[in-house]
């Protein structure tokens, strides 16, 4: 059976800003069963109980399926926050995602880890408010099911990486593992090095850019080697459906949201079809 593609939800929300019924619709419309929850990454709204369940009927409704979700990342509320308040606010947004990704039927919250300071990978006392916020939520997951899903940054140097062995050679596979995002490592030529985390492959991120800027678009767009990728991906024994985070921007396509639903759909088929 060919392997099924997801599509991410905050396409649309940063131009176009469609009522969640209708964007969910469009995307089924256009072919797509499964989902990854990216709506308020960037924010800090706390889902209550009547948001979780009203996501979990608009989901339902539209014949979708969330496999994973996005955890939040903002100025204030990250996950090595050098102020108590700051990184209380992340654990708790950190918590309420990984219990709105267990009541949706997804299995990881994507979460993104320390970017890199100027005096190179992250300070011991950055590692140590890591290891304090990461921990803080350890039990949860344990309890939900949910793993924590790292992400990979762009960025021209090892950081990547180093940031990912840091968290593989800490945590077990059970609680931590990987998110792949392909503009991200196309921006920082790691490709080949990220290849040996394979095995840690839980969710995905997949976009394409020109290797300069994260332009999150469809495949075939930039310059990656969606042939090279595909096949990395297959060779990984990864099982979930292959997401696609993609996002509309008006200065890359002039058009419709249907539109340009209708394209990134023949691009991400394009691209599946190298996935065999």
């Amino acid at each position: 059976m060919p392997r099924p593609a997801s599509i991410t939800s905050d396409m649309f929300d940063y131009t176009f800003r469609p009522s969640m019924a209708d964007k969910l619709a469009l995307f089924r419309r256009a072919g797509f069963r499964y989902l990854h929850w990216c709506d308020d990454w960037d924010n800090e709204r706390h889902y209550n109980r009547a948001d979780i369940d009203g996501f979990g009927e608009a989901l339902a409704d539209a014949g979708l399926q969330c496999i994973d979700v996005h955890g939040t990342a903002t100025r204030r509320a990250r996950i090595d926050a050098p102020d108590p308040s700051g990184r209380a606010l992340y654990v708790r947004l950190l918590r309420n995602r990984i219990r709105f990704c267990a009541a949706v039927g997804g299995d990881a919250v994507v979460i993104h880890p320390p970017y890199q300071g100027r005096t190179g990978f992250i300070g011991r006392d950055r590692l140590e408010r890591l290891a304090a916020a990461i921990g803080a939520v350890r039990k949860l997951c344990d309890e939900t099911g949910v793993r924590l899903a790292v992400e990979n940054m762009g960025n021209r140097s090892s950081f990547s990486v180093d940031v990912l062995e840091w968290f593989f050679d800490r945590y077990p596979p059970e609680f931590v593992g990987w998110c792949f995002d392909a503009g991200h490592s196309h921006q920082a030529g790691d490709f080949k090095r990220l290849q040996v985390f394979g095995d840690r492959l839980i969710a995905l991120h997949l976009h394409d850019n020109h290797g300069q800027e994260d332009e999150h678009q469809a495949p075939f767009f930039g310059t990656i080697d969606w042939s090279a990728t595909m096949e990395w991906i297959r060779q990984t024994g990864y099982a979930k459906p292959l997401n696609f985070e993609i996002t509309h921007r008006e200065h890359l396509f002039e058009g419709t949201m249907s539109q340009y639903m209708r394209d990134v759909r023949q691009k991400v088929m394009r691209a599946m079809k190298l996935f065999g």
